[in-house]
């Protein structure tokens, strides 16, 4: 059971709606820093929200998927979720309602989008981690580090990962979003990829709860680590060859209303 508030809401569902507070704020600081006119800014955020709701439904099916594959006949349904699962659906989703509706309908983008969409989604995972540290799940190994952390129902202490992680990403979203308004952020995807990947992958060999087995013996998460991690560095190169030969997304100029 996660901890409640006032016996009404769990911690963890609040740390989950804090987290997305943060993601539509950072988005509309910096589009209204572009001076994008409040109905795009609107059609942004709405897509986003969309897309948020679509990726806690691919978590869980994610979720779902690997404990079928590890558990097979055993297997049973979870309403855990997978962050991966979950960015996944989010990101595939998001790129739908805005090339299909929005960037014909009102703008043209890309580039904004390439800058602060990495800050958002690190805010809302770093505060959500905060929720994973609230409800005593995601925790690491056993430990009797000074750092140890015992959760409710554990005769020992463990390693909190879920609040290391959260830490992490809450320091590399404001390093993103400082980027971001720098006007220097044209890499922040690239930078989230891979410090992310090598983050999570080297994580996931402190976690204590089951992760299971997805290719070999890497855990899923360590999978989609892996390909994180190269779709970073196959940006960097790309977004480099395009600025050396000036076609890099350049921000636009006119927005409709």
């Amino acid at each position: 059971m996660y901890p409640e508030i006032f016996g009404i809401i769990d911690t963890y569902s609040v740390m989950i709606l804090i987290g997305v507070i943060f993601c539509l704020w950072f988005l509309s600081l910096y589009l209204k820093k572009k001076k994008y006119p409040k109905q795009a800014i609107y059609g942004i955020e709405l897509n986003a929200v969309v897309a948020i709701l679509v990726g806690v439904v691919t978590g869980l099916l994610f979720q779902n998927l690997y404990d079928f594959i590890d558990k097979g006949d055993a297997y049973t349904w979870t309403w855990a979720m997978t962050f991966y699962g979950g960015l996944i659906g989010g990101v595939v989703s998001f790129l739908v309602g805005y090339f299909a509706v929005l960037r014909r309908k009102y703008f043209p983008m890309v580039k904004e989008l390439l800058v602060i969409a990495p800050s958002c989604i690190t805010i809302a995972h770093g505060l959500g981690r905060i929720g994973c540290f609230l409800a005593g799940c995601c925790y690491g190994k056993e430990t009797d580090a000074w750092y140890g952390v015992q959760f409710p129902g554990m005769d020992h202490k463990v390693i909190p990962v879920n609040l290391f992680e959260a830490i992490v990403l809450i320091a590399l979203s404001l390093v993103l979003l400082f980027l971001a308004l720098k006007e220097k952020g044209l890499f922040n995807f690239g930078i989230y990829m891979v410090v992310y990947g090598v983050w999570r992958f080297v994580a996931e060999m402190w976690r204590g709860d089951h992760r299971g087995a997805f290719v070999g013996n890497l855990s899923p998460s360590q999978f989609w680590s892996i390909v994180l991690f190269v779709g970073g560095l196959a940006y960097f190169v790309v977004m480099g060859i395009l600025l050396a030969k000036g076609k890099a997304p350049k921000p636009t100029d006119h927005v409709a209303s």
